[in-house]
C-alpha cells in the first residue's frame, strides 16, 4: 500500500515533527488538534519550509475525514490517558474497515489494546 495522505491527530512537538517529516516524504497531511495555535504554528514551520501545500488544518472530524482517500490513515500523537478514548470515541463514526490507525502516542500499551477492541465490529 502506498500512502500518499493521512491524518494527524496531536500538532504539539511530536506530533508537529512527525507531520512535516511525512510532508517533507510527499505525502499530505491534514492536520486535527483541539489547539488552533498548534496547528497555525505548524503551517507557519511549514510555510518556512516550503511545505505549505502539503499540509491543512481541520477543525472537525468530519472535515478531516472528508478531507482523506480510502483506506483513512490516521496518525494519533497524543498525550497518555483518556484523550485517546475521545479522539476514538469522535473519531468511530467515521470509520469503514481497513482504515489504519497508527498510535505513535506515548501511551501504555495495554489502553491501545483497548481502544483496538472498540472498534472491531
Amino acid at each position: 500500500m502506498n500512502v500518499l495522505q493521512l491524518a494527524m491527530i496531536g500538532c504539539g512537538s511530536m506530533g508537529g515533527g512527525m507531520a512535516l517529516l511525512f510532508a517533507e516524504h510527499g505525502i499530505t497531511v491534514s492536520l486535527n488538534d483541539p489547539s488552533e495555535e498548534a496547528m497555525d504554528q505548524l503551517l507557519a514551520t511549514a510555510k518556512q519550509d516550503g511545505l505549505q501545500d502539503r499540509l491543512q488544518k481541520h477543525s472537525s472530524y468530519d472535515e478531516l475525514c472528508k478531507s482523506l482517500g480510502s483506506p483513512k490513515v490516521f496518525v494519533f500523537s497524543l498525550p497518555h490517558g483518556t484523550i485517546g478514548d475521545s479522539v476514538v470515541d469522535g473519531l468511530h463514526t467515521y470509520l469503514a474497515k481497513g482504515d489504519i490507525i497508527i498510535d505513535a502516542s506515548n501511551e501504555n500499551w495495554q489502553n491501545t489494546q483497548r481502544r483496538q477492541g472498540k472498534l472491531v465490529p
